[in-house]
């Protein structure tokens, strides 16, 4: 089995409610799935946590539209 390959990336959000803008640091784990291929695991804050893209929610108004936006997408 091989070590984990770990890449910090910069997510970029947007609330769509109330505008809000924010950035922040996910993990991605890269490790062997036991069967050749790649599995992939996000930590965010040192906690394992679901993908960016899945149901984040607005620190400043606590709305569920949100446009999660990847590492190097046009904004």
């Amino acid at each position: 089995m091989r070590k984990p390959h770990i890449l910090a990336q910069i997510w970029r959000f947007n609330c769509l409610a109330c505008q809000h803008v924010w950035e922040s640091v996910y993990e991605a784990w890269h490790v062997d799935d036991g069967h050749g291929g790649d599995a992939v695991t996000w930590r965010h804050k040192g906690l394992v946590s679901m993908p960016p893209w899945v149901d984040p929610s607005c620190p400043a108004c606590s709305g569920l539209r949100v446009r999660s936006l990847p590492p190097g997408a046009p904004g």
